[in-house]
């Protein structure tokens, strides 16, 4: 609590009800393209943790709360981008801490062996949460706290000394609430306590490399990193504190609108998002979820940067989300009604790429029948 942590619980080794849980999610396919996830290497750490650390006797769960409501004037600027990922990386930040952490537990008295985790290794990071106390898995497949809401990230440290246990958290209070399936717009929340990250927003704008599945795209409305709604309308979530960490709080990303954004060179996105979260997306994925989110704005604005992004954008990707975007646009009627359908006729006839050429035939024909 010293380093700066919100909670801290310690749960005992012991065979977890989530790891059951896991596996019956994988095997439905609700993992998507993330195909690590099931590899038999993740898989066998996931149900052993012996196999992460030799003679593993504790796993310490610590809890880092991040801001939980986020700057509604900077979302009009730039889109929507969920809260955890406002900020500076938070595996950086979970990483100055634990470092500190470890090297206190390998010191005297302890001589602990340690490992730490905090999004970034094969550990069922919200079961052992469960197990140490910290919360309850709820039916959105958060881990929430009585105290804290839901609005914290999660790290572990696996010791080889004994510690004595927390008692697991073994109540879910979420009762008759379904408010987070009810607000999710993709319904990704299929049944409680199971996400379907195929349709779940985050995954959408995140982890997945290819197109957003058209009748997808009108849903995610403009979110461009990241989701919050079914964490928004958590009743528990009244309770959420702000985030001690400043480096947790939003960046202001001065004088950046959406439009701006589209025009991104590859060094310019490394630059701009050095030490964010928003990286992992990669440009194309980044600006591909621009162009939904403003094929959804329907913003007669748009339009000049959606054109460029058509006409020269070197990925694919971008320029067939672009042409989706136009075409949503156009279907409006407005002043680039005639620019719009001619880049979206010229490009379905002209483009190289097969996706774009598809992507952009579709869009003109939807603006055609409206």
């Amino acid at each position: 609590m010293e380093l700066g942590f919100d909670a801290v619980g310690v749960a005992a080794v012991a065979p977890l009800e989530a790891a059951a849980h896991y596996d019956a999610w994988l095997a439905t396919g609700r993992h998507g393209e993330m195909r690590y996830l099931a590899s038999p290497k993740h898989r066998e750490r996931r149900h052993e943790p012996e196999l992460l650390l030799r003679g593993i006797k504790a796993v310490v769960c610590m809890a880092l709360c991040y801001e939980p409501r986020p700057d509604a004037a900077l979302a009009a600027r730039v889109g929507r981008i969920a809260s955890y990922a406002a900020g500076e990386d938070y595996h950086l930040v979970m990483r100055d801490r634990l470092r500190v952490f470890e090297r206190e537990l390998r010191g005297a008295p302890l001589h602990s062996r340690a490992l730490w985790y905090s999004d970034t290794g094969a550990i069922l990071e919200r079961g052992w949460a469960e197990q140490a106390g910290l919360g309850w898995i709820a039916k959105n497949a958060c881990l929430v706290s009585p105290k804290l809401g839901s609005n914290f990230l999660l790290a572990e440290m696996l010791v080889d000394c004994d510690l004595e246990p927390d008692n697991p958290f073994t109540i879910h209070h979420c009762g008759t609430c379904h408010a987070c399936l009810d607000a999710c717009p993709t319904q990704a929340i299929v049944a409680p306590q199971q996400v379907d990250a195929r349709r779940c927003i985050s995954y959408l704008t995140i982890e997945l490399r290819g197109p957003i599945p058209r009748e997808l795209r009108p849903l995610i409305g403009d979110w461009i990193f990241g989701c919050d709604i079914c964490q928004d309308v958590c009743p528990w979530n009244r309770f959420a504190p702000p985030a001690r960490e400043a480096r947790l709080h939003a960046r202001s990303l001065e004088g950046w609108t959406l439009e701006r954004f589209l025009s991104l060179d590859d060094p310019q996105f490394a630059e701009l998002f050095a030490g964010s979260p928003i990286r992992r997306a990669q440009r194309s994925g980044f600006l591909r979820n621009v162009c939904v989110a403003l094929g959804n704005r329907r913003e007669q604005t748009a339009v000049p940067a959606l054109l460029r992004a058509l006409a020269l954008d070197p990925e694919p990707l971008v320029r067939g989300h672009a042409a989706w975007a136009l075409g949503e646009i156009g279907r409006e009627g407005g002043a680039d009604a005639l620019a719009i359908t001619g880049a979206l006729r010229a490009a379905a006839i002209n483009e190289t790429d097969a996706f774009v050429r598809s992507e952009a035939g579709m869009a003109g024909g939807g603006i055609a029948e409206g």
